[in-house]
């Protein structure tokens, strides 16, 4: 006579799928980035933080800044 085969189902778990840009919404948020420029070997991203951007806002004073209207002599 024949064994009953008594092998338990396997039961699926739903899993969501995001798309490119939903997973760089999440990166950037978990890491509290403003722009993903890309991701290292290791898989950890690299580009430009939140916090560097408006640090480096303030620290610019408006005397260091490039001005378009100044006509200075160009070397070249």
């Amino acid at each position: 006579m024949g064994k009953k085969n008594n092998s338990k189902k396997r039961i699926r778990k739903k899993m969501e799928i995001w798309t490119e840009e939903q997973y760089e919404e999440y990166i950037m948020d978990l890491y509290d980035m403003d722009f993903v420029a890309g991701y290292t070997e290791g898989g950890l991203p690299y580009g430009n933080f939140i916090n560097e951007d408006n640090n480096y806002v303030n620290d610019v004073k408006p005397s260091q800044r490039i001005s378009n209207d100044d006509e200075e002599d160009i070397p070249f």
